[in-house]
Order: structure tokens, then sequence, then C-alpha cells
């Protein structure tokens, strides 16, 4: 089965840029058509005027200043099914990384984020002891709690953030990292590597990403994500989705698999006692065979 989206090494072997054609909101491509005389009966299009820009005064010598890039920023996880679809070979994004499970594997970040305290802690030196030399290394801006791991990493600015956003919903590495994009004037967010779809740490991290993203949208930022990715899935609305015709299959569907298991747990339970039972039997036999064979 073909891949969904083009990932960074695909597109490194063409040697040209992946640029799908953009889908409309109804899932369909835009079909253009070409401008033509009004009909009779169609009203006359208005002509508007457009504002002329003043001529560009040209200093003899000096370079003009180019026009100002939108930030756009590309926060990269460890989920492997959309971690390498970011947008490595553009430029025009900046890449942030984080996570041990990234070292090595990123083809490119502008970036890194730390934020954990505890990697020298006895049951993590496995893979901290490692990661904090690697980061020793980085020339890229690195942002840690403080210095203590790492002379080369800057302060991040967690008090600020609180000041700006509240303490309640910095539930992961993200929300701190979108917190901060955010703060930076960032235009466009996109997230790569990042699920959250597990049913004990990260279920718990979501609610911190659902608020982020509204902040950002809030402040019209856009905020995307892959295919690939199940991160930009909402949660659903308290007692309004369950009686939604999806809501009522699922829990149909849900007792229908209990029941089930409930049937075959009864069945595995008196199979369990007919074997202990047997193997019982199979002991007596084994004991009469040694002791008793050579009777008769």
């Amino acid at each position: 089965m073909g891949k969904i989206t083009e990932t960074f090494n695909d597109k490194a072997k063409t040697g040209k840029p992946f640029q799908p054609v953009p889908l409309m909101t109804n899932g369909a491509r835009p079909h253009v058509i070409a401008p033509h005389e009004p009909l009779p009966g169609e009203p006359t299009p208005e002509l508007k005027s457009t504002p002329v820009a003043p001529p560009m005064v040209v200093v003899p010598g000096v370079q003009p200043a180019p026009e100002p890039q939108p930030l756009k920023i590309a926060l990269i996880g460890t989920a492997p099914s959309s971690r390498l679809l970011a947008p490595f070979g553009d430029p025009s994004w900046k890449i942030w990384g984080c996570s041990p499970g990234n070292m090595n594997v990123l083809p490119r970040a502008d970036a890194w984020f730390e934020l954990h305290g505890n990697l020298h802690w006895p049951e993590n030196k496995s893979y901290g002891d490692p990661y904090i030399n690697w980061l020793r290394q980085l020339t890229i801006p690195l942002y840690m709690q403080d210095q203590n791991y790492c002379p080369n990493a800057t302060t991040f600015p967690k008090e600020d953030m609180v000041k700006m956003f509240g303490r309640d919903f910095f539930t992961s590495s993200f929300s701190w990292m979108m917190a901060f994009a955010i703060s930076q004037g960032v235009k466009e967010l996109a997230l790569y590597g990042i699920d959250m779809a597990s049913r004990d740490e990260y279920i718990l991290q979501r609610p911190g990403f659902y608020f982020f993203r509204h902040m950002a949208e809030m402040r019209g930022i856009k905020v995307t994500a892959p295919n690939e990715s199940d991160i930009m899935q909402p949660p659903g609305l308290y007692g309004y989705s369950e009686v939604t015709p999806f809501g009522r299959k699922i829990l149909a569907r849900e007792q229908e698999i209990k029941q089930r298991l409930d049937g075959m747990r009864a069945d595995r339970a008196k199979l369990d006692h007919n074997i202990t039972y047997l193997e019982g039997a199979v002991e007596d036999v084994d004991y009469f065979k040694s002791i008793w064979l050579g009777q008769g």
C-alpha cells in the first residue's frame, strides 16, 4: 500500500519538493473556471481600484532589505508514523526537536528542547547519560531547565510562559514548545511524530495540546498535522457525542465484545477445571506405572 504523505526521503530521491494540490473544504480538488464576458442578464462585475504601492527608491550600491518571512515552526515527536514527514528540506520551516528518541534521527533541527530534570536519576541513566553527552555537542539553540546538565543550554523561560498562559495546561514538552512558539510570533505550527494516543502517560497530555492549539488558533496561527497522526482529533463533547449514531454504535459494539469475552472466559474456566482433573489422573497413572506395574 502506498504512503499517504510523501516522506522526506521520498522527496530527496526525486530532487523536487512535494507540492500536493490543495484540497477544498469538501475534500475535492479545486476546479478553476476561466473568466468570461457577462452573459445576458448577468450583472456586470464592479471594478475596484487597487491601491498602488509607492515606487521603490533604489540607492546605488545598497541592496533593498528582503521582505520578512512569516515564522513557520515544525515540532517533531517520536511517533514513527509521521516523524519523517516533516519539511526537513524546506528552509522556510524551522525544525524544533526534542526527546532522546530523536537523537541522531532527524535530518535537520534548528533548535532542541529537553525540559526534563531527571536525566541523571538512577532509573534513567541508561539513556540519560549518552543523551546528555549528545546534547553537550549541539551547536543549535538548546533549551533546558538550567545549565546543570549542559553548559551550552539556554534557560527555558518557564515563568514567562506561566505568566502568559497560566499553569494548568503545561502537560508535556510540546505544550511548553507550543507556548514558546506562540510567544515568538509564529504564524504556522505543524506537528509531526506526535500522537499522544496511549492509554497511560500520553492520554493525560492531550488536554494541554488542545488548550495551546486553541490559544494558537485564537491568534490566527495555523496549526496542522499530517493524516498519519491522530493528534488533531478532538475529544468528544460530554453528554452529546455519545448520543450520536456513531456514539451509540460504539457502545453497542463494546457491549457485544464484552459479552463474547464473558462466554469465552466461562468456557476457559470449565476447560481449566477439566485440565486440572485430567492432570491429576495422569499423575495417578504414573504412580501405578512406577510402583504397581510389577504386580499381576
